[in-house]
């Protein structure tokens, strides 16, 4: 340090000094500078290295925004998927022959302590009628009960007053699927000595006129004996779009066959 400062004097003297004398100062002050160097490269470098982390956090923190920007709208497009692939899956039940009176959300569940049922976003202002079948992309959820200006409701397959006119797909038996107030059905009325098997599938029999003939209703889960149960197809716990038809039930008495399996309750 004490060269240092001498070679600093001898530079501010100037032509004071011979130039020879100065030169083997500098010589001889050169390596003490060159070690005096290191640290304060050393901090240069320390703080060019704390900028870039400062300017890489701040890269990072706009990257993950836009990670979470990209996250949200790709979240809105399955959504938007979802929904579009329920709505072209209701194009595909049967009925199509039947026009839509109106495509719409449910937007409330229940309508009292017994009842299974759900209120929909569509009403007489879309041309839905009390009795209207309602079905959703897999089958049959129910019918219209109550219309409203803006808003119906609609009784669903499960409800105890439910009972839906139908046939065997497999064989062509008529009977009747019954709601019991449950998430299965009851098949009733079904001629004796036809056998159901666990999977036969049960559509619309149009019979009673409150339904068009051929729509998906439930499936065989269990069978004994006489007492069969059936699972609903349409998604009844889960429902979002429902499509209802433009079809006007036919004052018409529900066909029962005259041999009723296990007989009445």
């Amino acid at each position: 340090m004490l060269v240092a400062i001498a070679l600093l004097a001898f530079e501010w003297i100037g032509s004071g000094v011979p130039h020879q004398i100065r030169a083997y100062a500098n010589d001889f002050v050169a390596p003490v500078l060159r070690v005096l160097e290191q640290p304060i490269r050393a901090v240069q470098a320390g703080l060019e290295r704390i900028a870039g982390v400062s300017d890489i956090y701040l890269e990072n923190e706009t990257l993950r925004d836009e990670n979470d920007r990209l996250r949200q709208w790709r979240e809105a497009a399955m959504q938007l998927s979802r929904e579009n692939e329920r709505l072209r899956g209701m194009l595909k039940v049967p009925g199509r022959e039947v026009p839509p009176a109106a495509t719409t959300r449910v937007i409330g569940v229940g309508g009292g302590a017994f009842e299974r049922s759900v209120l929909i976003g569509a009403g007489s202002s879309d041309d839905v009628k009390r009795g209207s079948p309602v079905v959703d992309e897999t089958g049959v959820v129910g019918r219209v009960i109550q219309v409203g200006r803006w808003t119906s409701r609609v009784l669903l397959l499960t409800d105890i007053n439910s009972r839906v006119p139908v046939r065997l797909e497999r064989t062509g038996d008529l009977a009747i699927a019954e709601g019991q107030n449950e998430s299965l059905l009851r098949l009733r009325f079904l001629p004796q000595g036809v056998q159901v098997k666990v999977g036969d599938r049960l559509l619309t029999s149009g019979h009673g006129g409150a339904f068009p003939p051929d729509l998906p209703v439930a499936r065989v889960v269990d069978v004994v004996d006489d007492f069969i149960l059936l699972e609903p197809l349409g998604l009844l716990g889960k429902l979002d779009y429902v499509r209802v038809m433009a079809y006007q039930p036919v004052p018409e008495e529900v066909i029962q066959p005259e041999a009723p399996a296990g007989g009445e309750e």
